[in-house]
């Protein structure tokens, strides 16, 4: 087996290894941090260097200049590093401008842990979406559906629906065919109404596909509809 050593990061970042070696060296890397470290640096230093002519490290008398080739060289890459730097910067400052508008967002809603980070709540932002609303049950919500292979998985989002009530969705398809998505329990005060303005998020899955699906339909377990979503 061919011997490594922590002096190779050097000949291996500059390419200096041959076939062997480097095979060897780069096992190495996978448990060495100090030289997995380096090899970025050495790797800019033969960056540079591969820049470089070698007529352009012969004298010149003609070119006073010649002799700061590297340094100009090395100046560039360093602006053109300070570049890179302040997008990755800028980048960094959106991701958490938009964290801090989400949560000062989910604080003037008030206190709603569906409301964000739950698998609802993201299907629903994601994925392909309905809208429903009913006038004469005043129930409306959205519908939010994303593609897997063994069929749909669904996000409801329910507003309107007053309870106690027992309720469920269901998945209807082209020929007929239907399916319980999903059940729950609607409490006392409700869902999206007053008193109650936060709405029911919740998520569930058919074994329909959204080729086959044709509506779903809210409904409580006695069969009274509260509302159908046409796809």
């Amino acid at each position: 087996m061919t011997e490594v050593h922590h002096e190779d990061v050097a000949a291996y970042a500059l390419g200096l290894l041959g076939a062997d070696d480097r095979a060897a060296f780069e096992r190495h890397l996978e448990g060495c941090a100090a030289c997995a470290g380096e090899v970025g640096s050495f790797a800019a230093m033969g960056d540079l260097m591969r820049g470089v002519h070698p007529d352009d490290l012969l004298p010149h008398p003609q070119d006073p200049e010649v002799e700061s080739l590297l340094v100009r060289r090395a100046a560039a890459e360093r602006r053109r590093r300070g570049l890179h730097r302040a997008v990755m910067t800028a980048a960094a400052c959106l991701v958490v401008a938009a964290g801090v508008f989400l949560a000062a967002s989910s604080l003037t809603r008030g206190p709603n842990p569906d409301s964000v980070h739950s698998p609802a709540a993201a299907l629903l932002l994601t994925g392909r979406t309905y809208d429903v609303s009913d006038p004469s049950t005043g129930v409306s919500g959205r519908v939010g559906l994303e593609d897997k292979g063994w069929g749909t998985h669904v996000a409801l989002e329910l507003r309107g629906v007053k309870g106690p009530l027992q309720c469920r969705l269901m998945a209807v398809g082209d020929d007929g065919r239907s399916e319980v998505v999903a059940s729950w329990g609607v409490p006392d005060k409700g869902y999206g109404v007053p008193g109650a303005p936060d709405p029911l998020l919740l998520h569930g899955a058919t074994s329909l596909t959204q080729d086959d699906l044709n509506h779903f339909t809210i409904q409580t377990m006695d069969g009274r509809i509260l509302a159908t979503v046409a796809v």
